[in-house]
């Protein structure tokens, strides 16, 4: 039986001035329900790198290994529907399979 590859998210973030206008109770409620959703959908986070001190686009940078597809679809609903995250966080994301990078540039 064939193992399914994992699903790898690599997002874009920059929180937006909405997100500072709330007090810091709800900043953290904010990051509570985020964090709680991304562990019950099984995320595990490869790399997060802050780049607030070298990039005026983007403050962070995430790369996420997904179980399944299903999962990366409920995590889009719950950002649209619960979050409203657009409100909040301008943002990119880009979807992918995990492959390896042993035979890269290897000879044949």
């Amino acid at each position: 039986m064939k193992k399914e590859a994992l699903i790898v998210r690599l997002f874009f973030a920059k929180m937006k001035p909405a997100f500072f206008q709330l007090s810091e109770e709800e900043q953290r409620q904010f990051m509570a329900r985020d964090r709680a959703n991304l562990d019950a959908l099984g995320m595990k986070a490869i790399s997060m790198i802050d780049c607030t001190q070298s990039d005026d686009e983007w403050e962070y940078i995430g790369v996420e290994s997904w179980p399944s597809m299903e999962a990366v679809k409920e995590r889009e609903k719950f950002e649209n529907e619960e979050l409203k995250i657009s409100r909040y966080v301008e943002y990119k994301v880009h979807l992918g399979v995990e492959k390896s990078f042993e035979e890269y540039g290897q000879p044949q």
